[in-house]
C-alpha cells in the first residue's frame, strides 16, 4: 500500500511546544542547542506543568507521574524548510534523546509543532491534512500565512503560559486569540 504524496508546505518559522519529565533541565537544554542550528531561537521561560495548570481537566499529572517541565519556542529558520521534513527531523531528534529507554509516562523530550509560518500562501488549505489526518487551522489569510496544527487547539494551559511569555517579544496575538 503506497502513501499518497504530500503537498510541499515550505515554512520559514514555527512555534513549538517542548516538554520533558525526565532529567528536564538536561533534555530541554539539548533541545535548545539543537534548535539553534536551524535559525534564530526565542524561548519562553520553563514552567513546571503543576505550577501552570490549575484545571484538573487540563492537568493530566498524577501522583505517580514525574512533573513535566514545559517551554514554548519560536524558531525563525535561517533557510526555509519543508514542513514534512521538519516534522521528521523533530521526531528523529526526540528518538535520539533516549526516548526508547523510558516508557510513558516518562518522557525525556517531546517536541510538538503548534503553528508554522508558510513562505507562500497555500492554495486550498482547507483540504490539506497534517500527519495525523487533521486539517490545519488557518490563522490569517496573507502572503505569509500562519497555520496551526488543529489537534493542538485549544492550547493546553502550559502552552498558553509559554505563548504569553513569548508574546512579550514576538507578536503571537494570532495564536493567543484563537
Amino acid at each position: 500500500m503506497s502513501v499518497p504524496p504530500r503537498d510541499v508546505i515550505v515554512i520559514e518559522a514555527c512555534v513549538l511546544s517542548l516538554a520533558s519529565n525526565v532529567k528536564q533541565p538536561y533534555y530541554l537544554a539539548k533541545a535548545k542547542d539543537w534548535l539553534q542550528n536551524f535559525g534564530t531561537l526565542t524561548l519562553s521561560a520553563i514552567h513546571p506543568s503543576e505550577d501552570t495548570c490549575s484545571d484538573d481537566n487540563l492537568n493530566k499529572q498524577t501522583s505517580n507521574t514525574p512533573v513535566y517541565f514545559n517551554q514554548v519556542a519560536y524558531l525563525n529558520f535561517a533557510q526555509p524548510i519543508d514542513y514534512w521534513q521538519w516534522l521528521q527531523l523533530t521526531k528523529k531528534f526526540e528518538q535520539q534523546q533516549d526516548r526508547l529507554l523510558y516508557q510513558k509516562p516518562a518522557v525525556t523530550l517531546d517536541i510538538d509543532i503548534i503553528a508554522v509560518k508558510c513562505l507562500h500562501q497555500i492554495d486550498n488549505i482547507d483540504n490539506k491534512l497534517d500527519e495525523k489526518g487533521n486539517r490545519f487551522v488557518l490563522f490569517a489569510q496573507s502572503a505569509n500565512q500562519w497555520l496551526g496544527i488543529r489537534r493542538r487547539f485549544p492550547l493546553a494551559c502550559y502552552d498558553q503560559v509559554g505563548i504569553v511569555d513569548l508574546s512579550k517579544n514576538i507578536d503571537l496575538s494570532f495564536i493567543r486569540s484563537f
